[in-house]
């Protein structure tokens, strides 16, 4: 098996960041799909909360390549080179991390596991956080990041090879009583598949938010923030309201009832005739 952080971080000593982002490590070609490595493999071996992407966009290569440059310039350890790249690179960046934080405070997800906000979530609290995708390398069709259906995946042996062997192995490696959160739609099938193949149990899974890097309103209306009144008659939220407003109702009602469970009682312990 071909030893890819070790080839990725070879090839950025020896042409830097940017070399490697003009010539990536090719892991996979199948017709218009290509797959291109990523550090994606720390593991959070006692992590609750799980976060689940369909795959790494074009600013995650960027930002994974010039964190790993900075890292082995500091002569840093590869273990630690992929512990860093899990936790400052997946779900980062200006356009995604800012809006993530923003979501799971809205829903005080990280209070699940006891965590007073959700940026400790990458801080004090990271043991607590694991990241997952269900393609980790970085997927594109055409030269765009993969943005199809999870049938699109399964019906693409590359892909779905990929998924299974990463994916679902991973979910294997997490502890039962993980707690599952997906951003976008193809996310939530890609759980809801595990969930049908008995890796995980329907009670783990919360729910899902919106990608956090979409552009436009569909934060700010998941929030709440703005109604949908507000939305231009251009705007394509206008076309997502319905299953953002799913998605809102069933993930709040899991998390305050998760919270509702664990929640010790603040009365007597006795029965009063």
């Amino acid at each position: 098996m071909t030893n890819y952080i070790e080839e990725y971080c070879a090839q950025i000593r020896r042409t830097g960041a940017a070399g490697l982002i003009a010539k990536p490590i090719l892991v996979g070609q199948d017709g218009t799909y290509t797959m291109t490595y990523v550090p994606h493999e720390h593991h959070n071996p006692g992590a609750r909360l799980v976060l689940v992407s369909t795959t790494p966009g074009h600013a995650h290569v960027r930002l994974a390549a010039a964190v790993t440059e900075e890292l082995l310039q500091a002569r840093t350890s590869g273990r630690v080179i992929q512990r860093e790249n899990k936790r400052r690179v997946e779900l980062g960046g200006q356009l995604v991390r800012p809006n993530l934080i923003r979501m799971l405070d809205h829903f005080r997800a990280p209070e699940l596991v006891g965590l007073p906000h959700a940026a400790a979530l990458w801080n004090e609290g990271f043991e607590q956080l694991q990241a997952l995708a269900l393609l980790p390398f970085a997927t594109t069709r055409r030269g765009l990041a993969f943005d199809g259906t999870l049938e699109d995946l399964l019906a693409t042996p590359m892909l779905r090879a990929a998924f299974e062997t990463h994916f679902l192995g991973a979910i294997r490696q997490m502890r039962p009583d993980a707690l599952y959160i997906a951003l976008g739609r193809t996310a939530w099938a890609g759980l809801r598949h595990a969930a049908s193949r008995r890796l995980l149990a329907r009670h783990q899974l919360l729910g899902m938010m919106p990608v956090p890097a979409r552009a436009g309103n569909m934060v700010r209306y998941f929030l709440r923030e703005i109604p949908a009144s507000d939305l231009s008659p251009n705007d394509p939220v206008r076309h997502r309201v319905d299953w953002l407003d799913a998605a809102h109702t069933e993930l709040m009602a899991n998390v305050q009832k998760r919270r509702a469970d664990h929640t010790p009682p603040t009365g007597p312990n006795y029965l009063i005739a």
